[in-house]
């Protein structure tokens, strides 16, 4: 955590400082900014002031786990004195970013409590939300986790290759063969290739994949058969420190090009075209202007709405990836969320337009970097259409 460079950011934003709050290690932001342990049992407070030096307010019995954080400490055991503190540290600012967000459109930073809300601004304090200054400085990829980036998207490439190579190969010698199989296949492959997963993989087929978050288990899973239309959900990351996950979705049709149904390759189609018009616009507007997470999805499902299948699509388009699956970035979202965070360098998310049915479900997802050069798929090749397996 460099204190100068966030200082500089809070002076640019016109903002008097930032109040991380927490309680029980609720607030994921302050704890991962602070590099404390997860186990915290008692309030703390820490000020970071546009000009001078940051404040610690930690209680007195937990000392001993912020002794590696910079600036001054005061320590308090009871609530009147902690209130006391809060109101010095904060005297002679007037707007201060904390992680918390207006009318709830932004969960991710949404930590802090209502009630401490109200205190601060009880304060005199005008509170606006932190989610620029944490994707600045906890979202955005150094060189060496781009690096591991694109390490990781090549390899899930080629587990999608080898997965639907044992599906095709498992069906043509009349070999039974599991959406379970596959995915214990591809964790087999992610410890060759000295990757890791914090869940997952997923192969679903048909109906299975009309449910966006199904899992299939030993003991729950389809066999697969001819003609089957199979989706694989792949996300892994190197086993090195600060390593980055990469993240893809492909679909395949475990039969004959030939006998593929046209609503399905009309249906693959309009979310292939919509994720493509996302990458375009990213493309057409980041080196001009300031690009928010929610325009992309605007973008992303007007093609899906003007296909006829808007109803279909249910989730946000994509999700912000760093050292987890889903990192605290700007998501690619105005239907969950109203994603109003700025893209910027160093910033990785999906693009996964999908379209679910009761009986079939279609998605396509991709990785896209903010990069030094300019806006890159890191998972490539692209799919263009189903891919036949036979």
């Amino acid at each position: 955590m460099n204190i100068q460079e966030i200082q500089g950011f809070l002076h640019e934003q016109k903002l008097d400082g930032w109040l991380m709050a927490d309680f029980h290690a609720r607030n994921s932001v302050a704890i991962d900014m602070l590099s404390l342990p997860s186990h915290l049992t008692r309030r703390f407070f820490y000020y970071i002031p546009a000009i001078g030096d940051p404040t610690l307010l930690v209680h007195n019995i937990e000392k001993a786990k912020f002794g590696h954080v910079p600036g001054k400490q005061i320590p308090f055991s009871s609530y009147t004195v902690l209130e006391q503190s809060v109101a010095t540290i904060l005297s002679g600012a007037k707007q201060i970013a904390m992680e918390y967000s207006p009318l709830g459109r932004l969960p991710y930073v949404g930590l802090v409590d209502a009630g401490t809300i109200e205190f601060v601004r009880g304060l005199g304090k005008e509170i606006v939300s932190s989610a620029d200054l944490v994707a600045n400085f906890q979202a955005r990829l150094t060189v060496e986790q781009m690096a591991s980036h694109r390490i990781a998207a090549r390899n899930l490439i080629e587990v999608k290759n080898k997965a639907f190579g044992l599906i095709r190969d498992s069906l043509a010698a009349s070999r039974q063969i599991t959406e379970w199989d596959v995915c214990a296949f591809m964790l087999e492959l992610f410890e060759k290739l000295d990757m890791v997963t914090d869940a997952g993989p997923n192969c679903s087929l048909g109906a299975n994949a009309g449910n966006p978050h199904y899992e299939p288990t030993p003991q729950k899973s389809q066999i697969i058969k001819k003609n089957d239309l199979v989706l694989l959900d792949i996300w892994a990351k190197l086993k090195t420190d600060k390593a980055v996950y990469a993240d893809i979705t492909w679909m395949g049709f475990a039969g004959a090009a030939s006998a593929m149904p046209a609503e399905w390759v009309r249906r693959f189609s309009a979310i292939r075209d919509a994720r493509d018009r996302a990458v375009a616009f990213l493309r057409e507007n980041i080196d001009k202007r300031t690009v928010f997470g929610y325009e992309v999805d605007d973008a992303t499902r007007e093609v899906i709405v003007a296909a006829g299948l808007g109803s279909y699509f249910t989730h946000r388009t994509g999700h912000s990836i760093h050292t987890a699956t889903h990192g605290p970035g700007p998501n690619i979202d105005n239907l969950e969320t109203e994603d109003r965070r700025k893209l910027q360098k160093g910033h990785l998310f999906s693009v996964e337009p999908g379209v679910y049915f009761d009986d079939c479900g279609f998605r396509t997802e991709i990785d896209v970097l903010i990069g030094h050069d300019g806006v890159e798929v890191t998972t490539l090749p692209l799919q263009t259409e189903i891919t036949a397996l036979f």
